[in-house]
C-alpha cells in the first residue's frame, strides 16, 4: 500500500490530571518507536494540551543541538479529527501518531475518540489511579481500546504493591512495563532521549506494537 494512502496508527496518551507524564511519555515512546525501526518508520506527535510542553520540548531539544526524530504538530480538536488523513498532506508520511492529550475538555474528547489506542499514564497513588480509572471507563464506554501505564514507580514499597493488587482486583487493562521513578527522565525535558537512556520505554514501545500492530513487530525485527 502507498504510504501517502495508508492511515497511521493513532496512539492518544490521556489523563484527566496534570503532572501524569503524560508528555514524558509521549516523546519517550516516540523516539523508542522511531529508534526500534532503525529508521524505517516515522512518528509525529500532536500536542492537544494548550500549555504545549511537546512543542516546547521540542523547540529546546533542537536549540541545544539535540532534536527530536519526529515532528510535534500542535493541534486543535479540529485536527486531531483529520489525523488519519494526515499522510496525504506530508512530504513524509508518518507510520505513528501519539497525541499528547489536553486534561479535559473538547480537547481530550477528540483526542480520546480518534485514537486507534490510549495509554493512560498514572502514579501508583490511589487517588491518581481513581483519575486514570475515570478515563478508562469513558474509554469502555466509547469502545476504545485501552491500558493504564503505571509511571514513577518504585519498587518493593507498599504503593506499588497497592497498586497491582487494586488494579487486578478491579480487572484493569494494564500494560506489564513499570515506568520507574528515575531523575534522569523526570529531568530530560529539552533533550533528545536514545539508547540506554529510553530505559523501560523501549519495553512500553516494543509491548505497545505487540497489542496494536503485531505485524510492525515483526517487520522491525528483521
Amino acid at each position: 500500500m502507498d504510504k501517502k494512502t495508508r492511515e497511521p496508527l493513532v496512539i492518544a496518551l490521556a489523563n484527566g490530571k496534570g503532572g501524569s507524564m503524560k508528555t514524558t511519555s509521549a516523546v519517550y515512546l516516540a523516539c523508542a518507536l522511531v529508534d526500534q525501526s532503525q529508521g524505517e518508520r516515522r512518528a509525529l506527535v500532536a500536542d492537544a494540551d494548550v500549555q504545549g510542553d511537546a512543542k516546547d520540548w521540542w523547540y529546546a531539544a533542537s536549540e541545544i543541538g539535540e532534536p527530536l526524530p519526529f515532528d510535534v504538530l500542535s493541534a486543535s480538536p479540529a485536527d486531531l479529527a483529520h489525523l488519519r488523513e494526515l499522510n496525504a498532506k506530508l512530504a513524509e508520511p508518518v507510520d505513528w501518531v501519539l497525541i499528547d492529550s489536553a486534561p479535559y475538555g473538547r480537547a481530550l474528547d477528540a483526542s480520546l475518540n480518534n485514537a486507534d489506542f490510549v495509554i493512560i499514564p498514572t502514579s501508583p497513588s490511589r487517588i491518581d489511579l481513581d483519575q486514570a480509572a475515570g478515563v478508562q471507563d469513558l474509554c469502555g464506554e466509547r469502545g476504545i481500546p485501552n491500558a493504564i501505564l503505571l509511571c514513577r514507580t518504585e519498587a518493593n514499597t507498599t504503593a506499588l504493591r497497592e497498586a497491582l493488587d487494586w488494579l487486578d482486583r478491579e480487572k484493569r487493562a494494564c500494560f506489564d512495563t513499570l515506568i520507574p521513578k528515575r531523575q534522569d527522565i523526570l529531568n530530560a525535558k529539552s533533550t533528545r532521549p536514545k539508547g540506554s537512556a529510553l530505559h523501560e520505554y523501549r519495553d512500553l514501545a516494543a509491548e505497545l506494537k505487540a497489542q496494536v500492530a503485531p505485524e510492525l513487530t515483526k517487520e522491525d525485527a528483521r
